[in-house]
């Protein structure tokens, strides 16, 4: 068996490899087998990850540390934390996946930022940052806001300013003026957003939130993922798709559709929240 491939071009074995690697557990199989093969697998085994605890953070670091520094932004391409802390850690890791596409941030924002503006600053930086939003080190293209990184209301320091495809769980603390703040992102065509129904007091607030970013006219697809909520729900969207967009969305398409129960399994498949019929979906990777 050995002999056989031996006597395989090399190019046919990475070929071999790469199409095996991209099953997540045969990746982490093949890992083992050499380092030559191990090396091989690192992009498909790094391509995606997830953070959900301090110790998975800190493990990730350490692995980080091992590896070439350029590793993590020419490696990690789709990355989610969720993990409370340390975020100290957060940050050295957002630092170092500089190549990140898709974002999934579950972490609080408002301790990110303070330890953004306040570790190890220059005074002149230090003194800009608490005047002017701090943004992201990374630009990933599609962006998830979930659980605490919503808690406390929606912070643009933690929006990339490049980004086309966006989720945010809208909460009570979420005010009109913030998401407003939406319409400043010039490349946003892709909006969803979840919501409790009846939460926010119903669909005209929703609207009324949504307005400015909607006359803002870039945007292409507007998906309501509604937790709970009946068939008259969802009819009262259909409408508005159909009978109440002004001229400044008349290439949009609004859908409505229950909110999955597991949003992180919908980010690794994200290409199943954004294909809608009509509407260019893709995201660049």
């Amino acid at each position: 068996m050995s002999s056989s491939f031996a006597a395989l071009p090399s190019e046919l074995i990475l070929f071999i490899i790469s199409l095996a690697a991209e099953h997540q557990p045969t990746a982490l199989a093949l890992s083992l087998v050499s380092s030559w093969v191990h090396r091989q697998t690192e992009p498909a085994l790094y391509h995606t990850v997830r953070l959900s605890s301090s110790r998975a953070l800190t493990s990730f670091i350490s692995t980080l540390d091992n590896k070439p520094p350029a590793f993590a932004g020419r490696t990690v391409k789709k990355l989610c934390i969720t993990a409370l802390g340390p975020i100290s850690g957060i940050e050295t890791v957002l630092a170092r996946c500089t190549g990140v596409t898709s974002l999934a941030c579950g972490f609080s924002v408002p301790s990110y930022i303070h330890c953004v503006r306040h570790d190890d600053l220059p005074l002149r930086q230090e003194h800009e940052a608490e005047h002017k939003p701090q943004k992201l080190v990374v630009g990933p293209k599609e962006q998830h806001l979930i659980a605490l990184a919503c808690r406390d209301g929606l912070d643009m320091s933690v929006v990339s300013s490049s980004v086309t495809h966006l989720r945010i769980q809208l909460t009570s603390a979420m005010t009109s003026e913030s998401i407003a703040q939406l319409a400043e992102l010039r490349e946003l065509t892709h909006l969803a957003i979840v919501y409790k129904q009846g939460s926010l007091g119903g669909l005209e607030h929703v609207k009324e939130m949504l307005r400015p970013v909607i006359q803002g006219g870039t945007l292409r697809l507007l998906i309501h993922q509604l937790v709970g909520g009946g068939e008259i729900d969802f009819e009262e969207i259909r409408r508005w798709n159909l009978d109440e967009l002004d001229e400044h969305a008349r290439n949009l398409t609004i859908v409505a559709e229950r909110a999955p129960r597991s949003i992180m399994s919908q980010w690794e498949d994200s290409d199943s929240l954004w294909c809608t019929p009509g509407v260019a979906s893709s995201v660049d990777a």
